[in-house]
This record gives C-alpha cells, structure tokens and sequence, in this order.
C-alpha cells in the first residue's frame, strides 16, 4: 500500500507567499509538518486562489496525523482545479488516507475516482485491488461474526425451549404422581370403613352378651333368695 504522495506541487508566487510557500515545502521535507502547516496557512491567506497550496497543505495535514482536515483541503483542492492529473492525485491521497484508517469501502471509492481521471495509473491500481480484498475480508469476516452471533442466540433459544419442555414435563409428572396418589387413598378409604364398622359390630356383640350373662346370674341370684 503506498503512502500519501510526498511530492509537493511547484509553486510560482510573488512576494512574502512565496518566501511562506518555500519556507513551508523546507519544513516538510525535513518532516516539520506542523511549522509546514502554519506556513501553508498563512501563504494561501496572502493568495487564496494559488490552489497548489491547498494540496501541499494537504500533505502536511496528513503528514501530522490531521486526516480529516487534509481530507477537506484534497476536496477543496480537487474542486479548485479542472486537471485530471491533479484530480486523480487528491483523489488518490484521500483514498490512501482511508486505506491507514481501514475504512476500506471510501478507500475504494477515491481509488477509483483516482483511475477515472488517471487510467493508467499503476499504483493507484495495485491499491484499488488491495482495497477491494480487503474490504471483502472485512464483510467476510462480519458476516462470520453475525453468523456466529446468530447461532449462538439461537442455540440459547433452543436450550430455552429445551428447559421449558422439561419443566412442562416435570410439573406434568407431579401432577400425574399426585393425582394416582389421591385416587389410591380414595379406594383405601371405604375399606377402612368397612374395617371400622365391623370392629363396631363384634364389640357391639360382646358387650350384648356380657349383658346377657350378667342377666343370667342376677336371674339364678334373684332364684336361690
């Protein structure tokens, strides 16, 4: 993947914007990025419309780690000029820009504007087709996650389902144990019954004939006096 273009543009300027612009492509190449920054601001104040400015400001700003304001100043800089070199440059500095970030799919995007302007460009298209792989690695891979995350809640669904079932099953089980619990004490029951009114019965006859030998000897009694 190649990084943002160091190639700064000529700039033919007049004045303190140019000692500003030459000091500022002095300081980037020797990677002062932030003294380059401060310098390109300050000639495209004094020349607003040079816009070769705003692209090597641009570098800078990419340069220093301020991707989204160069990204904004490569706009700016590809709305200011009909060149479809200069076009395809801007377009490929975002794109690569995107690429370090892993926002594949604008990656892809500013690549292939970059191609349209510059067809034969041959590093803009070895890092199209490197933004294309990976950007179908990354909606493999979340494809795979979401695959994975569905199987997974549906098998915390089915193992659900799977405890209901049992529980259904153990509270119909009791309920069944209960019920043939009851329906046994209900047979046991007129047995005791019947158990409990003959017990009745043979005490009843005891006592009637401890009464009736108890009436006999008052009887002999009462016949001897």
């Amino acid at each position: 993947m190649n990084r943002i273009l160091v190639l700064l543009i000529g700039i033919f300027l007049l004045g303190a914007s140019l000692n500003d612009a030459r000091e500022a492509n002095n300081a980037y190449r020797n990677g002062e990025y932030a003294k380059a920054i401060e310098l390109y601001k300050k000639a495209i104040e004094q020349n607003p419309e040079n816009t070769k400015l705003y692209y090597n400001l641009g570098n800078a700003l990419a340069k220093d780690g301020k991707t989204e304001e160069a990204i904004r100043f490569f706009e700016q800089f590809k709305a200011m000029t009909e060149d479809p070199e200069q076009r395809a440059m801007a377009d490929y500095n975002i794109g690569n820009i995107y690429s370090e970030t892993k926002k594949w799919d604008k990656a892809v995007n500013h690549y292939k504007n970059s191609l349209r302007y510059q067809p034969l460009d041959q590093d803009a298209k070895n890092n199209y087709e490197i933004a294309v792989k990976k950007k179908e690695e990354e909606q493999n891979q979340e494809q795979q996650q979401q695959q994975n995350s569905d199987n997974q809640q549906n098998q915390q669904q089915q193992n659900k389902q799977q405890q209901q079932n049992q529980d259904q099953q153990q509270n119909q089980n009791q309920q069944q144990q209960q019920q043939q619990q009851n329906e046994q004490q209900s047979q046991q029951n007129p047995q005791q019954q019947q158990q409990s009114t003959q017990i009745s019965k043979a005490e009843a006859e005891k006592i009637l004939k401890a009464l009736e030998q108890k009436e006999k000897e008052l009887l002999k009694e009462f016949k001897k006096q």
